[in-house]
């Protein structure tokens, strides 16, 4: 508790000016003794450090295990009483520390969506939340950020001065949450959270200053909308160009992109993810649809660790990465190359920006890009949607016994 207020009077005086940040519904907040159970959308790095500045007490937050892995930051989140947790798989000890928070008072933070948004809209929330909040049976409050995505991209470098608002609002009291099942429960927390930050300022119209605000865009925005090709794109400044076609458009205060060379095709990142998965995924299907030796994904420079969990990771290759029809191979400067089965690929997911990882059977795989502005998310959407198809190939298979 003393270390709470330490933060709340450095760290979170800071925020609370550096970000201008605003909140709607604050008397809930001070006047909700806890257990409670905290939802936040997720759609920056800074949202748990800019939500707990406007909470009087502390949050546990249930934190990727991967945090755990350095030694200070581990220390640092103990301090705090973060909940380690594996990403995307399922972990009956995360469950038993979240229960020990509660038996102790506490307010237990969850962050629905798993992972922090790439370009500005929520992602879908997992049903497990919902299924937890019954549980519990402790008050569910969800904390709506806005302006954070825009003050603090998930793809950027640095960060911009804007504004963050945030509202809280009480989802359920405990008695309700036991007359409601958990379908009912896990849409209106979606409902809840939902929200799309260009939507937000088309209407707030606030001015997100920066230098340099294109850079590393490309870390989200992989397929250009004049000819298509994949990873063509470079970000300078605040402007994005193909090197391929001279495609460039510039990115704006608002956050809104600008024409610059060739037609308008995007206003938004948003609408510029939706086009591009579209457009990847059929490039995906045809190359899967006749036999290739030539791999559908290629970056020439990767350093690979392997691990377990929060233990510390090992040296494994460094190399180049490649992406086939059934597999993922890496060749290693020195060494025999090493595959893994898409089929056998579990968790994948992004880490920060530069790392993406995978577990094989009990192993756990880092792979980090060694260009900064390397595209893991493109990598991590081609992976799921090939084990999407499989999975979808597998069921056809059955039905038609």
């Amino acid at each position: 508790m003393a270390f709470n207020r330490v933060l709340r009077a450095t760290l979170g005086i800071w925020l609370r000016v550096h970000y201008r940040i605003t909140t709607e519904n604050q008397e809930l907040i001070d006047g909700l003794k806890p257990p409670y159970l905290l939802l936040p959308n997720h759609a920056s790095v800074m949202d748990p450090f800019m939500v707990n500045s406007r909470i009087p007490h502390p949050v546990h937050y249930v934190v990727s295990d991967a945090s755990f892995r350095s030694r200070l930051v581990s220390f640092g989140l103990s301090l705090v009483g973060s909940i380690p947790k594996t990403k995307v798989m399922s972990d009956l000890e995360t469950i038993k520390n979240i229960v020990r928070v509660k038996d102790r008072g506490g307010i237990i933070g969850i962050f629905p969506e798993g992972q922090s948004t790439w370009d500005g809209h929520s992602l879908p929330i997992y049903y497990s939340t919902a299924k937890l909040a019954k549980l519990l049976r402790v008050p569910v409050v969800t904390a709506r950020v806005a302006g954070s995505f825009l003050s603090r991209p998930r793809w950027a470098k640095s960060d911009r001065r804007g504004r963050v608002s945030i509202r809280f609002d009480l989802a359920y009291t405990p008695e309700q949450l036991r007359q409601t099942p958990v379908e009912e429960i896990d849409r209106r927390i979606a409902e809840m959270l939902t929200h799309d930050e260009y939507d937000y300022n088309r209407v707030a119209r606030v001015k997100f200053h920066g230098t340099n605000r294109a850079e590393y865009v490309e870390r989200v925005l992989f397929v250009c909308p004049s000819c298509v090709h994949v990873g063509t794109l470079r970000s300078e400044g605040n402007e994005l160009t193909c090197t391929n076609c001279g495609y460039q458009v510039h990115y704006g205060l608002m956050g809104f992109f600008r024409r610059g060379r060739g037609e308008l095709r995007f206003e938004t990142i948003r609408d510029w993810n939706l086009w591009q998965r579209a457009e990847f995924e059929r490039q995906l299907r045809a190359y899967l649809a006749v036999p290739q030796t030539q791999p559908f994904l290629r970056e020439a420079g990767v350093r690979t660790q392997i691990g377990y969990k929060s233990f510390p990771l090992a040296p494994f290759h460094t190399g180049t990465l490649e992406l086939f029809a059934d597999r993922i191979v890496l060749h290693p400067r020195t060494g025999e190359r090493e595959e893994f089965p898409i089929a056998g690929v579990q968790g994948a997911n992004v880490q920060n920006n530069e790392h993406w990882e995978f577990y094989e059977e009990a192993d756990l795989f880092r792979i980090t890009f060694l260009d900064p502005r390397g595209c893991t998310y493109k990598w991590d959407f081609a992976v799921h949607l090939m084990q999407e198809m499989l999975d979808s190939a597998v069921d056809e298979a059955l039905q038609s016994e």
